[in-house]
């Protein structure tokens, strides 16, 4: 099968989430998507980032699953070559393709220090509004026809911190959630 990995922080998980495993699945890119959140951002520290605690964001993502879509767990720091080798090795009966929105395409030399390995994976661009949408590499794979993502997390807290909550870009079990534990209210928990 061809399982897309999605690795991401997912804090919180939103519909813009949803939309990307749904439309590679739809149009036939993947068979599945394998959910896989940050477990220790590699980059947490150098850019002063704070998440929501690992429980917090498992089980907002349990929330929005569909039945071609899995949670799966990588329990280290979250390395994009590391999390591609050890799922590879783990099932070598699946092909693995990285899921990536494409405002990482900047930031790609980053993924690539250190793990040159990384250039042998296929990766599955997917089109974020405000990025440009252009391969850097013979393993990238930009989706045809498939709907722009909108919202990001970081905005979704920011309105949320602000009192203005986000339903609209929340699945109704998630944003359930974040109003029964208090997230992003004032600071991360």
């Amino acid at each position: 099968m061809k399982i897309g990995l999605f690795g991401g922080t997912f804090d919180p998980p939103h519909r813009g989430h949803e939309l990307v495993a749904a439309s590679l699945i739809d149009k036939g890119y993947l068979d599945e998507v394998w959910f896989v959140p940050v477990f220790k951002h590699p980059w947490a520290d150098r850019l002063n980032k704070k998440f929501s605690a690992y429980k917090h964001r498992v089980a907002m993502l349990e929330q929005i699953l569909k039945p071609d879509q899995r949670l799966v767990h990588f329990r280290r720091v979250s390395y994009t070559f590391d999390t591609l080798e050890y799922f590879s090795k783990k099932h070598p009966e699946h092909d693995f393709f990285w899921v990536m929105g494409s405002e990482y395409l900047p930031k790609f030399a980053d993924f690539l220090k250190d793990h040159p390995g990384l250039l042998d994976y296929p990766f599955l661009i997917y089109p974020r509004a405000g990025y440009p949408l252009e391969p850097l590499c013979p393993n990238m794979h930009m989706p045809q026809g498939v709907p722009t993502v909108e919202a990001s997390s970081t905005q979704i807290r920011e309105l949320i911190s602000q009192g203005k909550f986000a339903d609209e870009h929340l699945h109704q079990a998630v944003a359930a959630y974040i109003k029964e534990v208090k997230l992003y209210q004032n600071k991360l928990q």
